[in-house]
């Protein structure tokens, strides 16, 4: 049974490669073979209007020339000056249209004179009347067109009419000595013009007059070829090829009269195909290949099956029952190896990065020797770093939209992997990266070329403030070449990112940044900072704007000359708000996005102006301000419903964070800022408040009181009670009763 679904499946494969290989050759041929046949149809009728068209031109240059020179005749000077009817004009007009060399005899025209519209006609047929010579030539149903053509401005025009199985041309010349316009009829028989069959007697051939979007069909009466207008014109005399509609066209000027178009049209259908005989050739060649194909595909599939073969053979564990579906056993085998691999890579990888933040962190509290040192930087893939390097520092204020909801440590796995996405993809150099905590992380660079450091600090700054809008400082330490430095590199580089909003610009910040307070013209004391930071977190909205209007007043006027110092006082205000709106999770780089037009005001030195925007702003703060302390106090109020219907039960921190899906950190700070006492100290307080309570009714036992409030351990709750009342539960009931 294996042995024959095995083989299947391996012939089937090699089977479908031949059949498909075959079906390409098959294709390939077939398209080639029509491909020649349809340049040989395409020569046929090229070359059939090459002919026919330049046939058709030598009668026309023929018939164009007689006209040429019956217009210089005596008879048609003498015509054009009589102004009445003379019989001996006419009869020499009708002689030298007679008597000419070029007569209907030899080339099959006839010409006819007349000096305009409705005017009488001498032709080598007679005289006639107008209208009665364009009924003997069937044109009487064109009239409109022709008195249009006849009565126009234009000079030494020519244009073709389609009458039936006549072609006629009608020639305007004009006579600038007698300063009138003389017509000549040519009549064409169709005939007369064409003689050739037409390839295969299929399709039309005809004439277009491009001026005057008229046709002419040449080889027979049922036209078509009047839905090919109006017509594109080209300015060469070449073939052309083009397709409209269900025909295939083609065209070529004329060399004798420029406004006129020869054109074929053979309908889609009407293309030759591959003869029969051809086909049944190429067919049976193609079957010989596919049986020779299928051969191979035999001797190749038993070729392709021993390793299968002696891979079952190598597998001695197979039992019997499972011998039906061994291949699917082989593939199972091999699966559960691969995943076995990547679960051990993964446990290594990620054992690694653990060992390598361990052994980071140790280093930084000095716990190694040289020798440990040593021993571990080989293990832990970290040879590259014995030599020093850069330690960068990377600070994130405030909270993004997209973390809002998030506990701390899903903050910090967020922030962990736009870390490592930088060290992946868009740095040349990389790194190592460990979390310090969710608002704090250690970049640790072997490369110590500062500038190229600078510019991958400076990508991961438009990155991460564009995704997450947040605020992001580096701070550098100094190049060290010894890893036995990490620790006062780390230390140089915190205190740094400590001292962030020190610095007029604290994207990156390093030992040779300037401090804002390094050269202090401005009047802004620490003291002032802190009663201005303390009204805005009060939400005292009055003492805030009291405070920065006596600021503004006291620097704006004093530095009207000086941008430098009022750059720096600038600054340190924006610092400051900076500071505020960290301290609640805040992004100072999104505050500034949402108040552009605010921003863009302090590229001013107006000071009027500049006052206006720092009020403004400090309205905008203390309103944000605001709402976030509401959303605070709705949030401990909703906390504390909670605790107190809980509390008698064995109720952690972590599982008051989880139910509001906030971080344990933000819960013990918010009950921290509303009560002033810490979430365990309010737990037993709630406890104890209630085992007073129980005690006062004189029903329960001090051990029932405390498995009622809680305390599974008896000693725990005295322990509790009387750190709270000052006296044990015992000597408070007895107390109570006495």
């Amino acid at each position: 049974m294996f042995k024959r679904k095995l083989f299947r499946n391996i012939f089937l494969s090699f089977s479908v490669v031949i059949i498909f290989y075959t079906g390409i050759i098959m294709y390939v041929t077939v398209s080639q073979e029509y491909k020649r046949n349809r340049v040989e149809f395409d020569n046929l009728n090229e070359l059939f209007l090459e002919r026919e068209s330049s046939s058709i031109d030598y009668r026309m240059d023929v018939s164009l020339n007689a006209v040429n020179l019956i217009s210089k005749q005596k008879s048609i000077s003498n015509y054009l000056s009589e102004s009445t009817f003379s019989y001996d004009v006419y009869n020499q007009m009708f002689s030298d249209l007679t008597g000419n060399l070029f007569s209907n005899h030899q080339l099959g025209f006839n010409l006819a004179i007349t000096k305009g519209y409705s005017s009488d006609i001498t032709s080598q047929d007679g005289y006639f009347l107008f209208e009665d010579y364009l009924k003997f030539i069937n044109l009487d149903n064109q009239m409109g067109e022709l008195k249009k053509f006849m009565e126009s401005d234009n000079n030494n025009d020519l244009r073709c009419f389609d009458a039936g199985t006549k072609l006629v041309i009608l020639k305007k010349s004009y006579f600038f000595q007698e300063k009138q316009n003389i017509f000549f009829f040519i009549v064409w028989e169709k005939s007369a013009l064409s003689s050739i069959a037409l390839p295969g007697n299929q399709g039309e051939f005809g004439l277009i007059d491009a001026n005057h979007l008229s046709s002419s069909l040449v080889s027979s009466e049922d036209s078509q070829i009047k839905q090919f207008l109006p017509f594109e014109t080209e300015t060469f005399n070449q073939i052309s090829f083009g397709k409209k509609g269900n025909f295939w066209t083609y065209q070529k000027r004329s060399s004798t009269i420029p406004t006129i178009y020869y054109l074929y049209s053979v309908r889609t259908n009407q293309t030759p195909m591959i003869p029969t005989q051809t086909i049944w050739f190429i067919l049976c060649v193609l079957f010989v290949l596919l049986i020779v194909g299928f051969i191979l595909t035999f001797l190749l599939s038993r070729r392709n099956y021993l390793p299968f073969e002696e891979i079952m053979r190598n597998i001695g564990s197979v039992k019997e029952d499972r011998r039906g579906d061994d291949l699917a056993y082989i593939l199972s085998t091999i699966q559960d190896i691969n995943e076995i691999n990547q679960k051990l890579e993964m446990i290594q990888e990620s054992s690694i990065e653990d060992l390598q933040e361990t052994f980071f962190k140790n280093l930084i509290y000095d716990n190694y020797d040289v020798e440990r040192i040593e021993t571990r930087l080989k293990p832990l893939r970290l040879e590259k770093f014995k030599k020093g390097g850069v330690l960068v520092v990377l600070s994130i204020g405030g909270i993004s939209a997209l973390e809002s909801n998030l506990s701390e440590e899903n903050i910090l796995i967020l922030r962990k992997k736009i870390v490592a996405f930088f060290n992946e993809k868009d740095s040349d150099t990389s790194f190592l990266s460990f979390p310090i905590d969710y608002k704090h992380f250690c970049l640790f660079f072997s490369e110590k070329d500062q500038r190229i450091i600078l510019t991958i600090l400076t990508k991961m700054i438009d990155r991460i403030e564009q995704e997450l809008s947040v605020d992001v400082t580096f701070s550098i330490s100094k190049v060290f070449d010894s890893l036995l430095h990490f620790s006062e590199a780390f230390k140089e580089a915190y205190q740094l990112s400590e001292k962030r909003y020190s610095f007029i610009d604290n994207h990156i910040i390093s030992a040779k940044s300037v401090p804002i307070t390094s050269k202090k013209n401005y009047l802004y004391s620490v003291e002032t900072e802190a009663l201005l930071i303390k009204s805005i977190q009060t939400n005292d909205a009055i003492h805030a704007q009291k405070i920065l209007l006596q600021l503004l007043e006291d620097n704006l006027d004093r530095f009207e000359s000086d941008i430098y110092s009022l750059y720096d006082f600038k600054n340190v205000l924006l610092n400051t708000m900076k500071r505020i709106l960290n301290k609640y999770d805040l992004s100072f780089t999104h505050f500034s996005r949402e108040n552009q037009e605010l921003f863009r005001n302090l590229n001013s030195t107006d000071s009027i102006l500049l006052k206006d925007t720092f009020m403004e702003m400090l309205e905008k703060l203390l309103e944000l301000v605001g709402e976030k302390n509401t959303l605070n106090l709705s949030t401990i109020e909703k906390v504390l419903v909670y605790i107190r219907s809980n509390y008698t039960r064995d109720l952690s921190l972590s599982e008051v964070a989880e139910e509001f899906n906030l971080s344990e950190s933000y819960v013990s700070k918010l009950i921290k800022e509303h009560l002033k006492t810490s979430f365990k100290s309010y737990i037993n307080q709630l406890k104890v408040e209630k085992a007073k309570e129980l005690l006062d009714t004189g029903k329960y036992k001090v051990s029932e009181v405390a498995e009622l409030v809680g305390c599974k351990n008896v000693n725990t709750f005295i322990r509790i009670f009387k750190q709270h009342e000052g006296t044990t539960p015992g000597k408070y009931l007895t107390d109570s009763h006495s």
